[in-house]
């Protein structure tokens, strides 16, 4: 059933007997409500993303119809998002916040209200968002994309209408770090028990020898203070020593992948810390490097003479972690793919591969992540695609993620035009003259008035 209904208002009555409007419904979908507040606030959080183009209520009351509409039926379904799930999903978000605006305290000054009532704010909001996706996943997360059906989706594109794909490499590494010696660790782990002794017993404070002695830019400048943040902002290291240790209490040095620390805990609130830290990262020795430099070239003319393939070489000698078990294989962390664009490229890594052919192996060259760790590596060029218009045999996966998305759409418009025959919805007068992409309200509906 679709009709429109007449504002049902929230006002404010001022001093002088006057009523204001604050607020009204103007939807309703099921048992969901949608205030015109809730039309204003997501459009100016669109905007805020970087939205550049014009907004009408119109649009923006579709997607929250839209919206609605889905959780209504999870909730008819019984679909469960669990509490543990929502507070996961909480401390990220939170987490973000508070990295963009600078600190708790900010946060709380800008809503004008404490941490813990801006969580339960945020948290029916973000059940509901968890259970829209519960049942989005419902809808289409089934599809299944056959190679016919990627098949009939190329040949359904006309030919100059194929998407353009931009110039792309696969690669692979092995990697090499120096080792540090044991005197150097020693060295830095005593200079941190010497900066430990200094501030408990009074003869210097944390965040002086903080801002002289740590390696790490960021929190330096700060006097070493990390901010108030949640458990798993940081590496694990941290929260390992964060949540034994009293407040005001330093800690013994402790290692992580960025070096050696110490930390002294400031604050603690429930999930959630801040505390001051020390890094020092071991200095590494020039005979250190040549050594990682000299074992890579020895590895490489292993695989140039086919004595062991690069995916066996990077298995059993490459130190890089997270690359290593998977061939050597390098993954674009912006998409999840092994697909990399030419401007997704690492800079240092680009004049490497540019003038390689596929197939080739680089010879040794230094390079330094972003946590400061030098080292040795080797790249093999796996694939390289030229500009081009889309192929079956050079954008397959590309072609399928696009004939994936053609299919959840369509399953998702059929699922809502018929729930649209069969849900409850009511739409303010005022928005009868919209143009909706989906049939809220129905021609004869528009002569209804509540």
């Amino acid at each position: 059933m679709r009709v429109l209904l007449s504002a049902v208002v929230l006002v404010l009555m001022t001093g002088t007997a006057k009523a204001q409007v604050i607020d009204e419904i103007v939807a309703v979908v099921g048992n969901e409500i949608i205030l015109y507040s809730d039309i204003q606030i997501q459009k100016t959080q669109i905007q805020a993303q970087g939205y550049k183009g014009t907004l009408s209520d119109c649009q923006v009351l579709e997607e929250i119809l839209f919206e609605k509409l889905m959780l209504n039926q999870a909730k008819v379904d019984s679909l469960e998002v669990t509490d543990d799930m929502v507070e996961g999903q909480l401390n990220r978000r939170m987490d973000v916040f508070i990295r963009q605006i600078g600190s708790v305290e900010a946060l709380e000054d800008y809503y004008g209200k404490s941490m813990s009532e801006i969580r339960e704010d945020f948290f029916d909001v973000l059940k509901d968002q968890l259970l829209v996706q519960r049942m989005e996943a419902e809808i289409s997360g089934d599809i299944n994309v056959t190679p016919s059906d990627v098949q009939e989706f190329f040949n359904e594109i006309p030919k100059d209408s194929l998407p353009y794909i931009n110039a792309s490499v696969e690669m692979a590494q092995i990697v090499k770090y120096p080792e540090v010696s044991t005197l150097e660790k020693e060295r830095v782990r005593s200079e941190l028990m010497e900066f430990k002794q200094q501030v408990e017993s009074g003869e210097e404070d944390f965040e002086t020898l903080a801002a002289l002695y740590s390696d790490d830019p960021g929190s330096a400048a700060k006097g070493g203070n990390l901010g108030m943040q949640s458990r798993g902002t940081w590496v694990p290291e941290f929260d390992a020593v964060a949540f034994n240790l009293e407040e005001g209490e330093v800690s013994t040095p402790f290692k992580s992948d960025y070096g050696f620390h110490i930390m002294q805990l400031l604050e603690r609130r429930g999930e959630m810390y801040n505390a001051n830290h020390i890094l020092l990262i071991p200095e590494i020795s020039s005979d250190g490097l040549n050594r990682a430099r000299t074992d890579l070239d020895s590895i490489r003319t292993l695989v140039v003479r086919d004595s062991v393939s690069f995916a066996l070489a990077a298995n059993k000698y490459s130190d890089d972690e997270r690359t290593k078990n998977q061939n050597g294989s390098l993954v674009n962390q912006a998409s999840g793919s092994t697909i990399f664009e030419m401007d997704d490229i690492d800079p240092t890594l680009f004049p490497v591969i540019d003038t390689m052919e596929v197939g080739m192996v680089s010879r040794p060259f230094y390079f330094q992540t972003r946590s400061n760790e030098k080292g040795y590596r080797i790249v093999k060029l796996m694939n390289r695609t030229e500009p081009h218009r889309a192929n079956l045999t050079d954008d397959y996966q590309s072609l399928q993620n696009m004939a994936t998305e053609r299919l959840r759409a369509q399953a998702m418009d059929k699922w809502v035009r018929e729930r649209i025959d069969e849900a409850f919805v009511k739409i303010d007068e005022k928005y009868r003259d919209c143009t909706f992409g989906y049939p809220w309200i129905e021609e004869e509906d528009e002569l209804i008035r509540n």
